[in-house]
């Protein structure tokens, strides 16, 4: 699948995000995402009719980028491309100020958001769409600029390869994030760990499996649960493959938990398709039931964690949380523990390194003969 960076001849665009009624919300992970770690947008403005503050520093501190109530207020910020930067699932109703999740099937899409792609294709704008409806097999196409794109985010991989087992990495170790659910943080933490590392001087590439990891900038990526779950490992062990020359250290990112009951097979693919070296778990100790599924409950760490470690080959080395109290709370399981949001990534890489010192795929920076790059080529 090609990367924004193979879509577009320059970078980063300047981009308005579309992510009505969820910004400050679980369901605006991927706008939230995008305003920490993109490499490849510039955020010039957020589309947010029900967002209560002028700017995202509420949502996501440390950013300070308007938010506004239609692309229509957005051109004053000279924007590149409109972003849809959530799924019809994601689809929310905002009354009396509290939020409540609406979710809705694939293609149907509310009035608002139809008017608002409509008006970014009038204002010449490309279009970078997260929606499961493929926009560019709407109608929607015929009202593009000349010159302009519509770049489907979640269209299927073109070609799955089979699973081998057998192929040698030959320069990367992998680091795969784990976690206890869905929308824990595994995004964060991985994307927080190749930063940390990249200023260690480390090689760093990040394998992308989800849609954020396009348009925060990764070195290979797919939307693997467009991928039969039969075919999902090989398809991970491909990208795993394709980003190894390039990089010393790479780091990718599991799906939901590989108990989860309903996506746990695509979890353990991707982790046993990583066939890593390392595993970082992400878990909220407050969390007590399935995000969206409030009658399932999160199993404990003290349980997933050998199961991830047996399925996936590889030692748990860290574990990573949000906040202080959280991290206190973790403390007994005999393993690092840190918010990657507090200072914490510098101590997981420090457990990376202590876990891969001496493997081929691996070397301290002071110990590598080529020039370190700054990140992964996007």
């Amino acid at each position: 699948m090609p990367m924004l960076s193979e879509e577009f001849s320059r970078l980063p665009l300047r981009a308005v995000l579309f992510a009505d009624g969820v910004l400050a919300h679980p369901e605006g992970k991927t706008a939230q995402g995008v305003l920490r770690h993109s490499t490849v947008l510039e955020t010039v403005a957020v589309v947010d009719r029900f967002h209560g503050a002028r700017t995202t520093a509420s949502a996501v501190p440390g950013t300070d980028v308007p938010v506004v109530s239609s692309i229509d207020r957005a051109l004053a910020y000279a924007p590149d491309v409109f972003v849809v930067a959530m799924t019809e699932s994601d689809h929310g109703d905002t009354a009396g100020g509290a939020f409540r999740h609406v979710p809705l099937p694939p293609g149907d899409l509310p009035a608002f958001w139809w008017d608002q792609l409509r008006a970014a294709a009038g204002a010449g704008l490309h279009i970078v769409s997260c929606l499961h409806l493929q926009l560019s097999g709407t109608g929607l196409r015929e009202l593009m600029a000349d010159g302009r794109r519509i770049v489907d985010i979640r269209r299927p991989y073109p070609h799955l390869p089979k699973y081998s087992g057998r192929s040698d990495r030959t320069r990367a170790s992998v680091v795969h994030v784990a976690g206890s659910d869905c929308v824990v943080g595994k995004r964060t933490a991985a994307l927080e760990l190749q930063r940390a590392a990249q200023a260690r001087g480390v090689n760093t590439g990040y394998v992308g499996t989800g849609q954020t990891c396009q348009l925060v900038g990764c070195t290979t990526g797919a939307i693997i649960d467009r991928a039969p779950v039969f075919q999902a490992a090989g398809l991970v062990e491909h990208l795993v493959q394709a980003a190894d020359p390039r990089h010393d250290l790479l780091i990718t990112k599991g799906q939901a938990s590989v108990l989860h009951p309903a996506f746990g097979g695509l979890a353990t693919s991707i982790l046993q398709g990583s066939r890593p070296d390392a595993v970082v778990f992400v878990h909220d100790p407050s969390r007590r039931t399935r995000y969206h599924w409030e009658h399932l409950p999160v199993a404990a760490p003290e349980r997933e964690i050998p199961l991830v470690e047996e399925l996936g080959g590889a030692p748990v080395i860290a574990v990573v949380t949000r906040g202080r109290e959280n991290v206190r709370a973790l403390g007994g399981l005999g393993l690092p523990v840190v918010d990657v949001l507090d200072g914490g990534a510098d101590i997981v890489i420090d457990a990376v390194d202590a876990a891969l010192a001496g493997r081929s795929g691996f070397t301290r920076p002071a110990d590598r003969t080529a020039p370190p790059h700054s990140g992964p080529r996007l």
